[in-house]
């Protein structure tokens, strides 16, 4: 049997609750054959040392950036211009994450500002020719209709929705991408998505270091626990775990090629 290869689309890996033990972070992942991860920033800062990291492997990372929903508060056009030139840069594979958070975010001003940044990144995304990764909490339906109305080529991470919104996504050529919250004991939304979906629209990601799976839920959350929910979407699937891990390079690969 050929060995196994895990996807990790969406980390968090330049973040201070990785900095004292990056080194074995990583370490565990080759233990484990997580051979592919995405490493999300979300400013400047971040964006400059994901880039130099990534250098050591540029098979194995990708990295992304994107201005994220609840800090809006705190961007001006100034920050807009600084993220748009690292935008452009190429060893920035993907924009994200970008998107809508109104779970924490009530008030109708904020909100449409989000809208409004969304679409900015989108239309970016789109100018550079580049995919786009979104985050989306209590706010499918907004989503939706701007991913709808914009297009591009983009993947809804830590999908919380319906198999049948996770359909209408699919139907755009949107990818999926399911986290930890698959093998939580009553995730009953997405183990509906993760078995009903045309599986060419499915990838794995931790959002490390939250939302860490079955069995070591509550603890900080890596890539090497990927494992974990490739495992479960193919036992949801009743498929081999090598078909789904294959399965998951082949469209992450895809995702990144704008197919």
């Amino acid at each position: 049997m050929s060995e196994i290869h895990y996807i990790d689309t969406h980390t968090h890996l330049m973040g201070e609750e990785f900095k004292e033990d990056l080194e074995d972070v990583i370490r565990r992942t080759e233990e484990n054959h997580v051979d592919r991860i995405m490493i999300i920033t979300l400013n400047a800062k971040e964006a400059e040392a994901a880039i130099a990291f990534a250098k050591r492997d540029p098979h194995k990372y990708v990295v992304a950036t994107g201005i994220f929903p609840e800090d809006l508060d705190h961007i001006d056009e100034n920050d807009w211009k600084t993220f748009e030139q690292i935008a452009k840069r190429p060893e920035i594979s993907v924009i994200g994450e970008i998107g809508l958070e109104y779970h924490w975010i009530k008030e109708p001003e904020k909100r449409e500002r989000q809208k409004e940044f969304f679409i900015r990144q989108i239309q970016l995304a789109n100018e550079l020719g580049k995919p786009y990764a979104v985050h989306s909490r209590d706010a499918i339906q907004d989503t939706y209709d701007i991913m709808k109305k914009y297009g591009g080529h983009g993947l809804l991470h830590c999908f919380s929705g319906t198999k049948e919104m996770a359909k209408e996504f699919n139907k755009l050529g949107f990818y999926i991408a399911l986290g930890g919250a698959l093998t939580f004991k009553h995730a009953r939304h997405a183990v509906e998505v993760a078995e009903t979906v045309d599986e060419k629209f499915l990838l794995t990601e931790t959002d490390c270091p939250y939302m860490a799976p079955e069995p070591v839920r509550g603890t900080r959350n890596e890539p090497a626990n990927i494992p974990y929910i490739t495992k479960k979407m193919a036992e949801v699937r009743n498929v081999s775990v090598g078909h789904m891990a294959a399965t998951l390079e082949e469209n992450w690969d895809r995702f990144l090629e704008m197919k």
